[in-house]
């Protein structure tokens, strides 16, 4: 199953490899985990918790990001990619 980001999901994955990599140098290590995580998540789409109704919530561990996403019928599109410090997401982007 292929993986499609939303277009703020994708900027939102990139400022955050691109901020730990000036703060701490593990922009690469960042990316390592999202896509050791994102490897799971094709294999197993339904594996994290439904939040919403067709809404998914992963969490990478290492760096307290969540990765929320919605299961389609040919491919996993990645909604949002933020800091668990961040404020809730009150609403969920749409296709």
């Amino acid at each position: 199953m292929g993986v499609t980001f939303q277009r703020l999901a994708e900027a939102e994955l990139i400022a955050a490899a691109r901020d730990l990599d000036a703060k701490a140098k593990l922009g690469h290590a960042f990316l390592d985990e999202y896509e050791n995580w994102e490897a799971h998540i094709r294999r197993f789409p339904r594996a994290c918790p439904e939040i919403a109704p067709g809404i998914r919530c992963g969490y990478l561990k290492r760096f307290k990001y969540h990765v929320t996403y919605r299961v389609l019928p040919d491919a996993i599109r990645i909604l949002y990619v933020r800091s668990a410090r961040q404020e809730p997401l009150t609403h969920f982007a749409r296709r």
